[in-house]
């Protein structure tokens, strides 16, 4: 079929408001198309939503997104201006699999290095970038992104992950195939309260109430006031 590549269950498939529901409010579904529409994400969607359908996206280009934005939101520049230096930091991340370190080079400029010795700079345009940028901050970043590529597996809060080996990368509680939006589905008007939590842990014994609470949360459902 045109406009569409098949890859294997096990690598992750999503669409564009399932990235957005896992990486958090800041990924808006605009973003993510003007991202992939101008090449900032690598590589073509497995498939690109013509009316009706939705856009699917692998696992990777959900890690790189979730690069760039962090990358964008910490060193405060216009894409247009980083466009290359990204293009080199997700190349040896995903491509190449090593780890990036940032630091601060002559003139303030932001230095992204491999162990090996190879480099690029971030250009930072008519002003400097934020005094209070954290580069071991950026770094420690990347090597959560680049071990959840090694892994297959993001994490997205203390017990909720997105593990390409279980159900496509859908969002479930560590350990187990229970998807977050199963669990959301007790809630009542959009809520939660002690009930709730007990019809679940009555559902799933296995499952802890903080397990429990941190689903709920993250598919939005909160406590009753």
């Amino acid at each position: 079929m045109a406009g569409r590549r098949l890859i294997p269950l096990a690598d992750g498939i999503y669409t564009v408001s399932e990235v957005c529901r896992i990486l958090g409010p800041r990924v808006t579904p605009r973003r993510v198309h003007y991202w992939l529409d101008t090449g900032l994400i690598s590589g073509e969607p497995v498939s690109r939503g013509a009316k009706g359908t939705p856009t699917l996206l692998t696992f990777r280009q959900l890690l790189e997104i979730r690069t760039v934005q962090h990358l964008r939101d910490e060193l405060r520049v216009t894409l247009p201006r980083v466009r290359e230096a990204y293009g080199w930091i997700l190349h040896h991340v995903f491509d190449q699999g090593v780890a990036v370190a940032f630091e601060r080079g002559v003139g303030g400029d932001i230095i992204a290095s491999t162990r090996d010795g190879d480099s690029t700079v971030i250009p930072h345009g008519q002003g400097a970038f934020p005094h209070d940028l954290d580069t071991d901050e950026l770094t420690h970043d990347l090597a959560v992104a680049r071990q959840a590529w090694l892994e297959r597996k993001y994490r997205i809060s203390d017990n909720v992950v997105a593990d390409t080996r279980v159900l496509a990368g859908s969002p479930t509680v560590e350990g187990t195939r229970i998807e977050t939006a199963l669990i959301a589905s007790f809630a009542v008007e959009g809520q939660y309260d002690d009930g709730v939590v007990s019809s679940i842990e009555e559902t799933y014994p296995h499952l802890n109430t903080e397990a429990i609470v941190d689903a709920l949360e993250f598919e939005g459902i909160r406590r009753a006031a």
